[in-house]
């Protein structure tokens, strides 16, 4: 069943940036230490429309974001996340004197600047992720109906039972399926998408064609690519006419997107 009716629909969806809409991986995280509000800040002060971070489950069931399954590479501690209480994780350092936000804190930034989150359930198993997927529906089941975040948020992830199971809770909300190996075609991604009532499929740039792109947006469904931060990546999604792009330096996409073309070689990666 499609859930738009043609490709501008589609494309005119979540409300309003500038096609693609820029989402600062895990923040500005190329150049500032991931998944801290110190990153966040910055994706949005170079322009970027919103972040895409990580939420995780503390030992004492509380929404922290983190991307690893441990703090061993992101902070000064060792560990795994899930076997560390709030309290533990929050005495680590995750550079630049950065502690690991609270899902909490991450939200009231949004909000506070007014851009859009894209924000991925992240655990070492399905059993783990749906444990995730439960706590962040309780926790965004308690946003107001007038909340303009409502609006400006989507939730995704690469276990697929943990979208089927937040969009079961939280029947309004936006969800997105992650994709990544290449076993995944065209007709597959969009197949489970459907199947899952995503809004878009999240696919990998390795295993994305302009087809795709056009497949998906004949099928209702935006296309949200990540991580892109090569200028010619970039360049070549937006000719593509993806709707969004995950990177770590925000403000290629945004200077890409504006001048619609690549920068001269000699001044980009």
């Amino acid at each position: 069943m499609k859930l738009a009716t043609n490709q501008s629909a589609v494309r005119a969806g979540a409300g309003a940036a500038c096609a693609p809409i820029c989402y600062g991986h895990r923040g500005a995280r190329g150049h500032a230490p991931e998944n801290t509000l110190l990153a966040f800040a910055l994706a949005f002060d170079l322009g970027a429309d919103g972040i895409e971070c990580d939420a995780q489950l503390s030992a004492d069931g509380r929404l922290i974001i983190i991307h690893d399954g441990t703090v061993n590479r992101t902070t000064a501690g060792r560990g795994a996340v899930r076997d560390l209480s709030l309290e533990a994780l929050r005495q680590l350092d995750a550079g630049a004197g950065q502690r690991i936000p609270t899902l909490d804190e991450t939200l009231a930034l949004v909000g506070a600047r007014g851009g859009q989150i894209n924000l991925e359930l992240k655990a070492e198993s399905d059993g783990e992720a749906l444990l995730v997927a439960q706590a962040v529906a309780a926790r965004l089941a308690e946003l107001a109906e007038d909340d303009p975040l409502r609006r400006r948020l989507i939730v995704s992830s690469f276990s697929l039972p943990a979208v089927a199971e937040i969009k079961r809770r939280l029947p309004w909300l936006r969800v997105g399926a992650l994709f990544g190996g290449r076993a995944w075609t065209r007709q597959t991604m969009i197949a489970r998408a459907q199947e899952l009532g995503a809004e878009a499929i999240h696919p990998h740039p390795r295993i994305l064609t302009a087809e795709t792109v056009r497949a998906a947006h004949d099928a209702g469904l935006r296309v949200n690519v990540w991580t892109a931060n090569r200028w010619a990546t970039i360049r070549q999604l937006i000719a593509w006419e993806v709707d969004g792009v995950f990177s770590d330096f925000p403000e290629r996409v945004v200077i890409a997107r504006r001048l619609g073309q690549t920068p001269d070689k000699q001044t980009g990666r």
